[in-house]
């Protein structure tokens, strides 16, 4: 067998087609790392960047609130001058797979004049035209160019036989050509791995020390070669037809356009249709509407005109707290409808993906990666909800009319959230059933002498 698999790789090597297929590979191989290591950069700055901006923000707060000759009519506002910045942790690997990374924000200010919706500006569900359309990173290479050069490599796998007549000498000898297609899918499976795992090592030799991150790619990497066995295990299965190898090429790539490029784009479609996220435009109609009433009836209950500065003062800061808990009051069962939309879609997104592998291997290599959507909306709750009680402790001070001192500093709520570490178990054991399933029938057919 190790013959074969060694006179096989010869073949391969010597072929100048596959040489320039497997060229094709490195070359988009190089630009994925070069592009991963620049989006990782740029995600390690802007986080030391936010860390600059929170570090100067405790300073000036803690400065403010030691300094004893402030004015109490200053002094009342302390709560509106407190400014918390948010930042989620950095995505193991960020440089794989991109995915809602460039696009979800990852870090967000905190004071008392920020609502549910000024907090982050929402994103849409990610598009499945992605795969085609979007960056390059080893992610995209796996998902959709690495089956295109296994198919360039393997089309003819047995069909080739068929076509020049040795398909029929094979079967007389060796009875079933199971063992020589083995020793084919081997060298050539390998040629388009290897490359993939030699740019998983650059990365992270080159990338951030960040914990975790090799037992991260090393999913990754499990991922990506049950994805590529897959997509050899359907050729052999293709092969097993008694088809030419000119059918057999038209029949995967027809396969690869349809997993790749057709059903994500469709289930985009349907999920966008089945589930229409509401106007924001009613959001701030409701808003604006709240807030104009609640302005009027405020000044109606509290015609008093305040005695002095600092009274004149609290009294603002009073009717911006009162009329920011109307709005938010009168808002959120609009917001609660969008976010149950969003919801919805994903799930149901969720669910049509499984019809198509390279959707399950693309969600699997994201949730490796710590840049799937749910990373990002685990993110946006956890902020919504330290927001929350951040306006509760300030609103606090506002409703007694009390001055913030410094004691109470150590009081204020902390953000604390790390992602959920979760492994893309059932993908990796849907891949796994797939390509199991197409081999086992693929070695069936072909262990039938009138196949070939």
């Amino acid at each position: 067998m190790l013959r074969l698999i060694a006179l096989e790789l010869r073949i391969v090597l010597r072929d100048r087609a596959a040489l320039s297929l497997l060229a094709v590979l490195v070359g988009a191989l190089a630009l994925a790392c070069l592009s991963g290591a620049a989006l990782m950069q740029t995600q390690i700055e802007g986080r030391e960047e936010a860390k600059t901006l929170q570090s100067e923000a405790v300073q000036q707060w803690r400065k403010r609130l030691a300094d004893a000759e402030l004015p109490p009519e200053e002094a009342i506002l302390s709560p509106y001058r407190l400014r918390q910045v948010l930042i989620a942790p950095l995505p193991v690997l960020a440089d794989f797979s991109a995915g809602r990374a460039p696009v979800d924000p990852y870090t967000t200010t905190v004071t008392m004049r920020a609502s549910r919706n000024t907090l982050f500006q929402r994103s849409g569900l990610d598009n499945p035209e992605l795969l085609v359309r979007g960056g390059i990173d080893l992610g995209f290479v796996v998902v959709v160019l690495g089956p295109l050069v296994l198919i360039g490599l393997l089309y003819g796998l047995f069909a080739a036989d068929r076509d020049s007549g040795i398909a029929q000498l094979i079967s007389a000898q060796a009875g079933s050509p199971v063992r020589l297609i083995g020793a084919r899918i081997v060298p050539r499976l390998a040629l388009v791995l290897l490359p993939i795992a030699a740019a998983v090592l650059v990365l992270l030799a080159t990338g951030p020390d960040i914990a975790g991150r090799w037992q991260a790619a090393g999913i990754w990497l499990l991922v990506a070669a049950l994805f590529l066995l897959l997509w050899a295990a359907c050729g052999a299965w293709v092969n097993s037809f008694a088809i030419g190898a000119e059918t057999a090429a038209f029949t995967l790539v027809a396969l690869w356009a349809l997993i790749t490029l057709v059903l994500p784009a469709a289930f985009s479609a349907i999920v966008q249709a089945g589930y229409p996220p509401p106007s924001r435009f009613e959001q701030i109609a409701a808003a604006r509407a709240t807030e104009v009433a609640s302005t009027e009836a405020y000044e109606n209950d509290h015609p008093e005109i305040a005695s002095g500065e600092f009274e004149g003062r609290l009294a603002s800061i009073r009717k911006t707290w009162d009329l920011a808990q109307k709005v938010e009051a009168a808002t959120a069962p609009i917001d609660r409808r969008f976010v149950d939309q969003l919801a919805g879609q994903q799930r149901f997104a969720e669910a049509l993906s499984w019809a198509s592998p390279a959707l399950v291997a693309k969600r699997a290599l994201e949730q490796a990666a710590g840049t799937d959507p749910t990373t990002g909306h685990d993110f946006r709750r956890a902020s919504e909800a330290y927001l929350a009680a951040f306006r509760a402790y300030g609103g606090g001070f506002v409703e007694r009319g009390a001055i913030m001192q410094p004691a109470d500093d150590g009081r204020i709520p902390r953000f604390s959230w790390l992602p959920a570490k979760s492994s893309p178990w059932a993908e990796i054991a849907a891949l796994i059933v797939l390509a199991a399933a197409l081999m086992v029938l693929a070695i069936r057919r072909l262990a039938r002498p009138a196949l070939a």
